[in-house]
């Protein structure tokens, strides 16, 4: 379901402005829905009978981190057949972060630019794709 909610999952609230700010700038029309923790987003996404559109994850959150959350997500059954992408979006990572996370299976992996025109393309370049890309049907609850 393209119409969905975009999901950013990040604890750092500058951040979260920023994004907002993309949003609105690139009239994007998806509802965005922000996570300050892995565990809060896992929660609601397993009670939920409409699957997100895209999360969009940073890899370094407190408690549970990116990676965690996304092996949480593969071991639960009614999740892993959400058809939810899964993206990370973090400020750095080793080769050892990027390689574990493909491990994964996640469909994208980036690093937040300083520059407000880069993380626009970034967002732009993202949300257009996936909304081009023929996905399976999200399974509902």
């Amino acid at each position: 379901m393209n119409t969905g909610s975009v999901w950013i999952i990040d604890s750092d609230t500058d951040d979260q402005e920023m994004v907002q700010q993309v949003w609105k700038e690139l009239n994007l029309q998806n509802e965005l829905k922000f996570f300050e923790f892995a565990d809060e987003a896992m929660s609601y996404l397993a009670n939920i009978e409409t699957a997100p559109f895209i999360i969009i994850c940073e890899l370094h959150l407190p408690k549970t981190n990116g990676l965690e959350l996304r092996e949480k997500m593969l071991a639960s059954h009614s999740l892993k057949f959400k058809s939810v992408p899964f993206i990370f979006w973090t400020g750095q990572a080793s080769e050892e972060y990027v390689v574990r996370a493909y491990d994964l299976s996640v469909h994208g992996f980036f690093i937040k630019e300083s520059r407000f025109e880069d993380l626009k393309v970034t967002f732009l370049n993202i949300i257009n794709y996936w909304l081009r890309c023929k996905m399976p049907p999200k399974k509902e609850k």
